[in-house]
């Protein structure tokens, strides 16, 4: 009886584990389909390009509200999407009202399905300034903030914000907000004004309790274009997002600009200091970085002119393009309120294969810090079509800084002697970096400096700094014909024939 007891259960043990494997094989087979594909928005999106554009908009009553009303609306914690679940991610919403005057749709995405997020006056505090019996139903929203515990483990910080249009901004550990991306920008500097597509509808896809990323979809809708995007947002030390979108134009448009970035410099360390301001620097960030192939790098330092200033630059083999903040220094903004020492620089790296095109720089003149007046963006050189999907991919990196970007030396700084009477303007540029900190001063290390058109460069000085051991190169710098266009200065430091720095970059106005 024993015995057969003992046959007994291993046959049973062997169906048994027959029937486990088979099982797991069947769901291991089986494809699970989520409530919300990234397909099923890249069909709305199709489905929006066929139809005629119609914004939606908010009562007058909102859209007058001034600045100091409209920033007494807040979203109350307790209401925080995924609180009541505790869930590492979560999300508060905007109001619509004063320049957020496009309401949009979001909706919650879990295993059940998709749900949309009710808009209900009771989950903000109106601080008395709005008239609550005339908000109506269904208002919607302006945007959100996305919220991680960031720096400390029990504490949740904001880390991202969609607000506007199809703005958005980042921060990693140690940051404070400033520069933005957007999702897509129209006809930037062409002939005609400038068209702001936005983000219309959001889908947030819920977190586990241990997740470290964040999914949620975007529809983008314009009077020439939609799109679907896929977002992944990964907070940290770095924070990263990464990027999935398809196009659709409604109609051409005579400029389409990729993963643009929007930013704002007043003026710095190459410019003059406004009449009346007592902080040396005011900018979010203070220069273009942007990558062909392997090993060739160029940095072009901003600046806020008179008037508007549109510099391309070629880019046949684009490995990346960037609006960096490389100076760091609080002494150099003297503004421990506003910490632009801590300001994010945002790296776009291309995924997949990107098309020939150049990255284009704007710069706007501006009189205050109010104004977001710099604009780099990717313009590819064949425009999508209308109604045929464009795709594009690409990770956006937040950082504060990269010792990677470049792996070789940099310019530090730039500094412009802008001298009167009949002497040419005098160029000082620091380079800084590993290798170049190790070479001895008397190292015959040399400056290539270059022009286009052919301008006057004067004689070339090369020399150590023994504090920092960063290295100074001095020239002059004037025009050598009548022309009225721009000399695009070029300097880089060799060590017999080895590049050891990126290529400074920049625009010059005899």
């Amino acid at each position: 009886m024993a015995l057969l007891s003992r046959k007994t259960f291993k046959i049973h043990l062997v169906f048994g584990t027959a029937a486990l494997l088979l099982f797991l094989f069947i769901v291991r087979e089986t494809r699970y389909r989520p409530p919300l594909r990234f397909e099923d928005v890249i069909e709305e999106a199709r489905k929006k390009c066929s139809e005629p554009y119609a914004a939606a908009t908010v009562p007058a009553f909102l859209s007058a509200l001034s600045f100091d009303q409209y920033r007494q609306i807040r979203w109350r914690d307790e209401d925080l999407l995924w609180r009541d679940a505790a869930l590492p991610f979560q999300v508060g919403f905007f109001h619509p009202g004063y320049l957020f005057n496009q309401p949009i749709r979001c909706f919650e995405v879990d295993r059940k399905g998709v749900q949309p997020i009710p808009y209900l006056p009771r989950f903000f505090d109106f601080g008395g300034g709005v008239p609550l019996q005339k908000l109506p139903a269904n208002l919607g929203y302006a945007g959100f903030r996305i919220y991680y515990p960031l720096e400390k483990r029990d504490r949740l910080a904001e880390v991202a914000s969609f607000l506007g249009a199809s703005y958005f901004r980042m921060v990693g550990k140690n940051m404070a907000f400033g520069l933005s991306a957007r999702g897509l920008a129209v006809d930037t500097v062409a002939k005609h004004r400038e068209e702001f597509p936005a983000f219309t509808r959001f889908w947030l896809c819920e977190p586990s309790s241990s997740a470290h990323s964040l999914l949620f979809y975007a529809l983008l809708d314009g009077p020439s274009v939609t799109g679907a995007y896929r977002f992944e947002l990964e907070p940290g030390a770095e924070t990263l997002l990464h990027v999935r979108a398809v196009l659709f134009l409604r109609r051409d448009r005579e400029e389409i600009g990729l993963a643009p970035l929007t930013s704002m410099f007043w003026y710095g360390e190459n410019t003059n200091i406004p009449v009346g301001n007592r902080h040396p620097e005011v900018h979010d960030s203070d220069g273009l970085l942007f990558r062909q192939g392997e090993d060739r790098w160029y940095w072009c330092p901003l600046e806020s002119g008179k008037e508007r200033r549109v510099s391309d630059f070629p880019a046949e083999d684009l490995r990346g393009f960037g609006l960096l903040q490389r100076d760091r220094e609080l002494a150099h903004y003297d503004d421990p309120d506003m910490l632009y020492e801590r300001r994010p620089s945002c790296w776009v790296e291309p995924g997949g294969s990107w098309p020939s095109g150049k990255v284009r720089l704007v710069e706007l003149s501006t009189v205050d810090a109010n104004l977001d007046n710099i604009v780099a963006y990717f313009v590819p050189e064949e425009r999508p079509k209308p109604r045929v999907p464009f795709a594009l991919e690409y990770t956006l990196h937040w950082f504060l800084d990269s010792p990677q970007l470049p792996p070789m030396g940099r310019c530090l700084s730039t500094r412009v002697e802008r001298v009167v009477g009949d002497s040419l303007p005098r160029f000082v540029l620091d380079f800084g970096g590993n290798r170049l900190r190790a070479l001895a001063e008397d190292a015959p290390l040399r400056a290539v400096v270059e022009s286009e058109p052919s301008a006057e460069i004067g004689e070339i000085h090369v020399l150590k700094n023994p504090v920092d051991q960063s290295w100074r190169v001095i020239f002059t710098a004037g025009r050598a014909s009548s022309s009225s266009s721009p000399v695009r200065l070029r300097c880089r430091l060799e060590l017999e024939q080895e590049t050891l720095t990126e290529t400074w970059i920049y625009p010059f106005f005899p």
